[in-house]
């Protein structure tokens, strides 16, 4: 009867070893822990192209740490990758920059928590525009016509810029307005008028901006 207890004692330490064995071979040949709970997962929800950059959104998952977004030019992601981690598990977006102008791009994403990762999404593609070239009309705006000055020709001798021929007519019209008021109140003489009230003008647009001056016509 002791043997018997001895042998059972003894049987049950082997088969107590060999479980403790396979627990320790599973943690080594698969170190993510598949005893832990898992990870949530989350999807790609858009990504907007840009020129050399592109905007990803995502789905938010809540009891994680944060996000890993991963992209490259290789649609296996097998080199050039690149990672940015998102430590803000509220943080739904992100602006990839300093990329290539019309260049093929995928990108994908996965939830983190603590040294634990979940699944990668599903991988999108997305092609950033083409580098807007400017016109010349279009960087002489940028640099010019600002504050009236800097336009592709000089104001003229009215002094000032409109934004259509209309308002240089009807300018000519107050300052005409303006001297025969003068001269009817008595401030001026006729003779007076007659030199500085313009009789006409000629105008003229900017190439740049469109507006528009000129130059009064006088007697």
């Amino acid at each position: 009867m002791i043997l018997l207890n001895c042998w059972r004692r003894n049987s049950m330490k082997k088969i107590t070893a060999i479980i403790l064995s396979i627990f320790i071979l599973l943690g080594i040949y698969y170190p993510c822990n598949i005893f832990a709970a898992s990870i949530p997962t989350t999807t790609i929800t858009s990504v907007k192209a840009q020129s050399k950059a592109f905007t990803v959104k995502w789905k938010k998952k809540s009891g994680i740490t944060g996000y890993q977004i991963q992209y490259s030019t290789n649609s296996k992601f097998k080199k050039g990758n690149k990672s940015i981690k998102i430590k803000n598990a509220k943080t739904i977006s992100k602006k990839i920059t300093k990329l290539k102008a019309a260049k093929k791009y995928y990108v994908r994403i996965r939830t983190y928590k603590g040294k634990k990762y979940s699944k990668w999404s599903k991988v999108k593609s997305i092609k950033t525009t083409k580098e807007s070239k400017c016109t010349k009309d279009n960087i002489q705006k940028e640099t010019h016509c600002t504050n009236n000055n800097n336009h592709s020709i000089k104001c003229g001798n009215m002094g000032r810029w409109f934004n259509s021929r209309d308002e240089v007519d009807n300018y000519w019209v107050q300052v005409d307005n303006n001297y025969a008021k003068q001269y009817l109140d008595g401030t001026i003489t006729f003779k007076e008028y007659g030199e500085k009230s313009p009789c006409g003008y000629e105008c003229w647009s900017c190439s740049y901006c469109g507006k528009w001056t000129g130059n009064f016509k006088y007697n």
